[in-house]
This record gives C-alpha cells, sequence and structure tokens, in this order.
C-alpha cells in the first residue's frame, strides 16, 4: 500500500501567507487597535477560526504597528485528525513598511518557526525547527515594494474606491521567498450574516499561493473571505469563532478533498511504466517541468490553461551507474543545505556515511538511503507542517514530504546530488498530492522513499523540483485541476 499522506496543508498554508501578521512583548502605546475574529469553514462546516489584530506600538523605540494572526484548524487527513496553529508576527512602519517578521507552524507535537530581520536590500531570515537554526539572505531586488499586510486599509489611511488597483510584494516565510501581489477593488456589495447586513467593497487579491477574494467594511475590516476550493472566512464573535471544539468537526477527508479524480481507477498503479495524461487548470507555467522521464506539451488558452504529459518510468541498472564523488559544477546546488535540508548537521552527515558505506556507484548508494529512510521512518498522517531534516530524523514519523526531505538530506550529505520534488501520484482513483526525491546517478533517477522498492511508476507526475521550498509552488493549482488518462502500460512481466 502505498504512504502518500499530506504533501501540504493548502488551507492554513494559503490563508496564512495571504494575510502575514504577529504578536510581541511590546505593550501598545495607543488605544489605537482593533481585533478580529472569523471562524474558518468549508463548505458548511467549520473547521477552525482566525484572530487578526493591529495595534500602534513602540519597536525599539519608534513608532510602529503590530499585526498579528493566529490561525488554528482541525482537519482530516487519510482519516486522522490534523491539528494545526500558525501564528505571524510582523513589526511595520507607520507606511506599512516591514522591520520584523515571526512565522510559527506547529502541528502533531512538532514546531518550526522563521524570523526575518528586514534590511534596505536584504530579508535575513531565521529558520528554526527541532532545535536547529538554518540562516538565509534573500535579496531584496531594486524596485521591489514590500508590504507587511495586505488587509489593513483603515490603519494605512488608505479608502477603498471602486476600481482602484494595488501592487506590491509580500514575504512569505514558509517559502521564505518574496511574491508579488495584486489587488483590485471590483465593486461594491451587502453581505448579510447572520440577520446583520454590512455594506462591503468586493476586493480581489492574486497571490503566488492562489486567489483571495475579500468582502471589506469601508474601514478595511474584512467581513468574509474566500480562498481555493470555496474555503471561507466569515466574521464572528470571539466566543462564535473560538466555540466549543467539540461542536465542530472536520468535513470529508482533506486529502480526498484536494485530490485530482481521474476518469480511470488504474489497477497495480505501482507497475505502471508508461503514462499519457492531460491536466486542465494549469493555469502557473512554473509547473511544467519537461526532462528526461516526462515530456510536457502546454496550452495556455485564455480559461482553460492544459498540459499534456507523457511519462515514462524505467528500471535502472546501478551497477553501471556514475560513480560517487561528482565535482561537476553545475551540480553543485544539489549538493548544498537549503532550508529544510541541513545536510551539513554533524548527525545527518554522521548517519549519510553509515548507510552508504563504502558504496561507490551513486545509484547503489541512493538506493541504500531509501530502503533505509523507508525501513525507519513511521506514517504520522496528523503531520500539517514542514519539518526540517534533523526534526524528522530525531522522531522518524511523518508524512511523504518528511520522508522526501530526510532522504535529499541524506543523500545531499552522501555527496550524491538531490532535488526535492513535489507533483502528483495516482492512489485509489484519484491523483494525490505528494513529495519524493531525485538523486544523480548519470542523469535524474527519481526515488521516492514512502514506497518499499526503488523503481518510481509512471503515475508519478512532477510539479516542482529543487529544494523543499519549491513544493509551496503547487497551492496555486489546488482544487483547480481536472485529470484525464489516455493510455498507460504495464511493466512487462
Amino acid at each position: 500500500m502505498r504512504r502518500i499522506a499530506g504533501l501540504i496543508t493548502p488551507l492554513a498554508i494559503v490563508l496564512a501567507c495571504a494575510l502575514a501578521p504577529a504578536w510581541s512583548q511590546s505593550e501598545p502605546v495607543s488605544t489605537d487597535s482593533r481585533e478580529t475574529w472569523m471562524g474558518v469553514y468549508v463548505g458548511d462546516q467549520k473547521i477552525g477560526y482566525l484572530r487578526a489584530s493591529s495595534a500602534r506600538v513602540k519597536y525599539e523605540g519608534r513608532d510602529a504597528f503590530r499585526l498579528d494572526d493566529l490561525l488554528h484548524t482541525k482537519l482530516k487527513m487519510f482519516g486522522v485528525e490534523m491539528l494545526q496553529d500558525i501564528t505571524n508576527v510582523i513589526y511595520t512602519d507607520l507606511n506599512l513598511k516591514p522591520i520584523f517578521e515571526e512565522f510559527q507552524m506547529s502541528s502533531g507535537g512538532a514546531r518550526t518557526r522563521v524570523e526575518a530581520v528586514f534590511q534596505p536590500d536584504v530579508i535575513k531570515c531565521k529558520l528554526i525547527s527541532e532545535g536547529t537554526t538554518t540562516d538565509k539572505d534573500i535579496p531584496i531586488p531594486p524596485g521591489t515594494n514590500l508590504m507587511g499586510n495586505s488587509s489593513f486599509y483603515d490603519i494605512a489611511d488608505r479608502k477603498l474606491v471602486v476600481g482602484d488597483k494595488f501592487a506590491f510584494d509580500l514575504f512569505y516565510p514558509p517559502s521564505l521567498a518574496i511574491g508579488a501581489v495584486s489587488m483590485e477593488v471590483l465593486r461594491q456589495e451587502k453581505v448579510t450574516l447572520k440577520d446583520k447586513t454590512y455594506d462591503t467593497y468586493v476586493v480581489k487579491s492574486a497571490t503566488p499561493m492562489g486567489d483571495i477574494t475579500s468582502w471589506l467594511e469601508e474601514n478595511g475590516e474584512a467581513v468574509k473571505m474566500v480562498a481555493l476550493m470555496g474555503m471561507m472566512m466569515v466574521r464572528e464573535s470571539k466566543e462564535e469563532a473560538m466555540g466549543d471544539e467539540a461542536g465542530y468537526q472536520p468535513p470529508s477527508d482533506f486529502a480526498v478533498l484536494t485530490s485530482v479524480k481521474a476518469n480511470i481507477d488504474l489497477r497495480k498503479p505501482s507497475r505502471i511504466r508508461y503514462l499519457k495524461l492531460g491536466l486542465s487548470g494549469m493555469a502557473d507555467s512554473k509547473l511544467i517541468i519537461s526532462d528526461g522521464r516526462q515530456k510536457v506539451t502546454w496550452s495556455s488558452k485564455v480559461g482553460k490553461p492544459a498540459a499534456q504529459f507523457a511519462i515514462t518510468a524505467r528500471r535502472t541498472d546501478g551497477k553501471s551507474s556514475a560513480l560517487l564523488p561528482f565535482r561537476s559544477a553545475d551540480l553543485r546546488p544539489y549538493l548544498t543545505e537549503a532550508p529544510y535540508i541541513q545536510s551539513n548537521d554533524p548527525s545527518i552527515r554522521q548517519m549519510a556515511l553509515s548507510i552508504v558505506g563504502k558504496e561507490k556507484r551513486s545509484y547503489l548508494a541512493a538506493a541504500k538511503i531509501r530502503k533505509w529512510v523507508h525501513g525507519h521512518m513511521q506514517m504520522q498522517a496528523n503531520m500539517g507542517i514542514v519539518r526540517s531534516a534533523v526534526d524528522v530524523m530525531k522522531n522518524r514519523a511523518g508524512v511523504c514530504r518528511d520522508y522526501a526531505v530526510l532522504y535529499t538530506a541524506l543523500a545531499r550529505a552522501a555527496g550524491i546530488p538531490t532535488k526535492f520534488v513535489a507533483g502528483l501520484v495516482f492512489f485509489e482513483g484519484s491523483f494525490y498530492y505528494h513529495a519524493w526525491a531525485e538523486s544523480y546517478t548519470g542523469e535524474w533517477t527519481p526515488f521516492d522513499a514512502t514506497l518499499a522498492t526503488d523503481f518510481v511508476d509512471a503515475t508519478h507526475v512532477k510539479l516542482t523540483q529543487g529544494d523543499a521550498t519549491s513544493m509551496f509552488d503547487i497551492a496555486k493549482v489546488i482544487g483547480g485541476l481536472k485529470a484525464r488518462i489516455y493510455d498507460y502500460r504495464y511493466l512487462e512481466k
């Protein structure tokens, strides 16, 4: 049976990144503060709540705003209840330019934190997980208009006018990247919630994590927000939003809800060597990746973006694979440490050397690592956050992305160039979001540590590649893809 649980939890990541904000030890210096509570829903089913607040404060001796979000959700992933908490703290100047940010995700007993200090030409970041810290400097390109938050019109003295458009940039902590945001005030509209009617402006936000539509009062406070797959937040009192958690239950399995239903229920997908697949809704050209394993053609027709995949899987003769070590400069980026992938950590390096031993054939060394990760990890479907390789190795439980993160770190530590890969895999009638890896063995070869075999079947559809942060690029298409299988062939016996 495949172990595919939980590449990402799109709801929490998208909403947290789109809203941005924070907690702090500073005290407000005036009564200029605001707090909003919202219930979070999928359809009619409540799955959590959001608290968003803003306050005028002193930060390091200067006037500033503190923007503070807390997002709590309860979902079901492959039949297992998953709790997730995200807090985001941003200090900005009085023009909403970010000064400092702290973002924290916790789920399944694990916690990951990102701290960011904003300087004129660089964001200095720390990724903290299981007591380990990875530093990364993110250059701020010339002309970038970084804002601390896209929602607080009121404190920015910005008035809503139908037809107005705004363009700016936000920092996205989980992916450690800067992304462009465009907003447009579409129309005025009355919204009724629980017998109370609000006069609102409808604002559409296009973000790297997907589109969000907001219904805002004239002072900028949100009444309702709708994100991907119809996930919705509506204004409630604190008591209504938090409520009795036992009073709401997760909707139908979120993994199933986000899966891409196929027109054919493939039998024994692990033995499929060739797949011809069409995916409609491929609105982001960044997800179109052609290589030696998959050939992709893309049509960007307005309203109907689609891709055709022809994927060929094959068994590899490890005895003829390239010898270690690799010294090509082109492969160096896939041998270095990266966010979530601490291949230089002493515990990771020691384990990698222990697993590989004296093996010099790159494929055979990679196969040893895949086998070790598969045999020493346990599936824990309620793990709803991205964790570091050190965290995963210490606890040795998680979902597919944790298997892939640990495999990638161990392989790089052993001198095997390796990419973190994310995309789709077929399981019980649908394509599910999944993560695995590719290692260079003379050619780029897939390895999936959630599988009990080195053969990676042709239903593995690659959409992103690179380091672990690349997986967040998928969020934009979740809920919008449709799959059609045109042809498939099995391995010869």
